[in-house]
């Protein structure tokens, strides 16, 4: 009988790479509009699979999480779930307010990419990342954690741990 030994997986990797621009609503109102190059990192908990002797193939786990990330490569940012913004879709555009200031912006509709978050921090962008990768869990039940990482740059990021349990 194999040892139900707990492995560590991690999967950082030069492709796990994507630019976008953002900008962070916070108390002091809303930053300029700015990019950076984000860095993902996905590390992966969980005992050997008995029939593959692994915890996850690589060879599955790359294009799973490459997918997620090329949503969001070279696009606009925007959290859907922000009461300081309106957002109007009219056409082909997207017309942005932030309210307090009256600060608008208008995006060609297909550079942008609305997310179900309250704001695009590292924070927000790491919980709706990991969102992404749950079904890891579905798919492989010897998994017992994954950790996400979001990197605006070297030293500078955020990682959302999630459980089977919890978000």
């Amino acid at each position: 009988m194999r040892s139900q030994m707990s492995y560590r997986l991690i999967q950082g990797d030069l492709s796990f790479k994507f630019a976008a621009a953002h900008f962070v609503i916070g108390q002091g109102g809303c930053e300029h509009l700015h990019g950076h190059n984000y860095t993902i990192e996905v590390q992966i908990y969980g005992a050997q699979n008995e029939d593959t002797n692994l915890v996850v193939d690589f060879l599955e786990l790359k294009p799973f999480i490459k997918t997620i990330i090329e949503e969001l490569d070279h696009h606009i940012l925007l959290p859907k779930n922000n009461q300081l913004l309106t957002i109007k879709e009219k056409g082909e555009e997207l017309f942005i307010t932030f309210i307090p200031k009256e600060k608008r912006y208008i995006f060609p509709k297909e550079d942008v990419r609305l997310l179900p978050i309250a704001n695009t921090t590292v924070e927000e962008l790491a919980r709706y990342i990991a969102k992404q990768v749950r079904p890891l869990f579905d798919m492989h039940s010897n998994i017992s954690k994954i950790e996400v990482g979001v990197f605006e740059y070297k030293g500078q990021g955020c990682w959302k741990v999630i459980t089977p349990e919890n978000e």
